[in-house]
Formats: C-alpha cells, sequence, structure tokens
C-alpha cells in the first residue's frame, strides 16, 4: 500500500501531489499590479492616548515576473491618483522587497525608508494635520515560512501563480520573524502642541529610538476552491513578540523590553487558471490580543493592499525548440 505524506511534514524537496496542484514553475509567470502600502508607526507614552503616525504615500502600480521560486518586481508612483500633500504633508520613500516562494519554504524580506509624516488620530484646534516633514524612518523586516502539508496546499497558488490549487486543501504553517526599526526626529517626534495639552513627562519626549521584534508565529492556511478557477485562501498566525527598544529624548537615553501577544491575518482571493490569472490581497498589520496586558511604547506595523492580473509564458520551451 502507497504512504499517505498529508499528515507528514514536507520538506522543500517533496514534489506536489498532482491532484491538488498544477505546477507552472517551469513557465514566466508575468503579472501587473497595485499595491498599497499603510505604514504605521504607534507611540504609546505613559501619559495620553496613543499617537498613530502615517507617512503620505499613494497608491503604487507595478510589474512582476516569477520563474520557479524567484521573483522580480518594480514599481513606480501612480500618476492618477495622489492624496493631498498640503492636508498630509510630503513623503519621500524608498521600498525595496524580495520574495523566494519554494513549495514548503518560503521568505520575504523588506527595506522601507520613509521621510514626512502626519499625525493620523489628532487633528489641531484649527481643523488641520500635525505635520513632521523631518522624521524618517528606516524599517528592515524578514519573514520565513514553513509549509507543513506542501504536497496538496499551494503558498505560491495563492500569493503569486505559478501554480494552480485544484482542490480544496490546507496546512499548518509557522512563521519565525524579525523587524528592526528607527526613526529620528531633530525636533522631536512628538509636537509641542500635544506635549502641552497631554501634560506628556520629560521621558517621553522622544527624539529618536531603535526598536528590535523578533516573532514566532504558527498559523493555518486554507483555501477553498470553487466554481472551478474561483479561490479564496485565508492565513491566521497567533505569535507571541519579544520588542527590545531603545530611544532618546533631548535629555536621557532609555532601554526597555516587552512581550506581546498578536493576532495577524493574510487573505487573498481571485481567478486562477491555466492560463490568465486576476486577484486581490490583504495583509493585516498585527493586532494584540484583546487580553494583552502589554502597553508597549513604540511599534510598527505595515498592512498591504494588492490588486493584480497576469498570465503565463512558456518562454523557455519555445527557446529550446
Amino acid at each position: 500500500m502507497g504512504q499517505d505524506n498529508s499528515l507528514n511534514p514536507q520538506f522543500p524537496s517533496a514534489p506536489a501531489d498532482s491532484n491538488y496542484i498544477e505546477d507552472y514553475t517551469e513557465k514566466i509567470t508575468g503579472r501587473l499590479y497595485l499595491l498599497f502600502q499603510n505604514a504605521t508607526f504607534v507611540l504609546n507614552p505613559d501619559q495620553g492616548a496613543k499617537i498613530v503616525y502615517k507617512p503620505n504615500v499613494n497608491i503604487r502600480m507595478g510589474i512582476a515576473g516569477f520563474w520557479k521560486w524567484f521573483g522580480l518586481g518594480l514599481s513606480i508612483e501612480n500618476p492618477f491618483v495622489k492624496w493631498s500633500t498640503d492636508k498630509y504633508g510630503r513623503t519621500s520613500f524608498v521600498d525595496l522587497r524580495i520574495n523566494a516562494f519554494g513549495r514548503a519554504l518560503a521568505a520575504e524580506i523588506f527595506l522601507q525608508n520613509f521621510k514626512g509624516f502626519y499625525i493620523f488620530n489628532a487633528i489641531k484646534k484649527d481643523g488641520t494635520r500635525y505635520l513632521l516633514p523631518e522624521m524618517s524612518s528606516f524599517s528592515l523586516g524578514v519573514s520565513t515560512y514553513w509549509i507543513y502539508n506542501a504536497r496538496r496546499f499551494s503558498i505560491r497558488a495563492a500569493f503569486i501563480q505559478n501554480e494552480r490549487q485544484i482542490k480544496s486543501a490546507g496546512s499548518i504553517i509557522i512563521r519565525p520573524s524579525i523587524l528592526f526599526s528607527r526613526i529620528l526626529s531633530p525636533s522631536g517626534i512628538i509636537p509641542q502642541e500635544i506635549v502641552d495639552e497631554a501634560n506628556i513627562p520629560v521621558t517621553d519626549r522622544v527624539v529618536n529610538a531603535d526598536m528590535y521584534s523578533f516573532g514566532l508565529s504558527p498559523g493555518y492556511s486554507y483555501t477553498f476552491v470553487f466554481l472551478k478557477n474561483l479561490y479564496l485562501t485565508i492565513n491566521l498566525f497567533a505569535g507571541v513578540f519579544w520588542q527590545y527598544y531603545s530611544y532618546n529624548t533631548k535629555t536621557n537615553d532609555f532601554i526597555a523590553d516587552e512581550f506581546s501577544f498578536q493576532l495577524n491575518g493574510l487573505f487573498a482571493f481571485g481567478y486562477n487558471s491555466d492560463k490568465w490569472f486576476v486577484g486581490c490581497s490583504v495583509q493585516g498589520s498585527p493586532t494584540d490580543f484583546p487580553d494583552n496586558p502589554s502597553n508597549t511604547f513604540f511599534n510598527y506595523d505595515v498592512a498591504q493592499y494588492r490588486i493584480w492580473g497576469g498570465t503565463r509564458f512558456n518562454w523557455f520551451r519555445k527557446k529550446k525548440k
């Protein structure tokens, strides 16, 4: 009798079960996409409400290609949709991402640098936003994914489309992650008006801060396949994170660390046929559990929203002929 591997952990060399996954990794998978990234810094002073900072970033448009496990993409500013610089300030930024999606192992690396923020959850008395044109951030993060049931569940089918999920299937996924973030603001991160209004102590009037976050998030992912080529993928991760941060005021230096428990989701919906595909995905920012006792002083979250459409090219076979 043949062995059923559906309950055994799968390694990168494990072949896909052709009853569940159609493999297109020998073809070039190309797509056009729209991307919006909602980057958020949260400062939580000892006194007063949390202060949420956002850069003024627009929807971006780009092109990407994948072959086997490797992918490259390039995006540019969208000339058709722009947020008001008078209302939200002007942000300059660099955003670089590298993805490697194997069948059982996947990894994502991102580097972001923003300059120019506004405060999202506070309004001045005259109705305008607090703008911080000199505030800048640098972030570098790495996330890896280990897919337990890689023979029957394809994370590539949901998010890069060089495979196709034929039958519904799911898998346990383990996701370790590391994030380093730095924020700088020569005149201070908290505007003087908020300092006076909330009576924020001198020890919380931050000029710059560094944060290191180390997390381990076990989760589960399932792809529902219906009407032959339509699919819905739901990923839920519940993890524990250790955060170490150091921050400076104009007079003192401080060091602290904190454990937090967070819930994170990743969702995709689309149409994936033998040749053409369209879809969308949402990657939510980490959310503290409701009963979390953590009062983390400084945090950084990124939510992503994507819409894409594309096709596959059997370019290598044609060149060989």
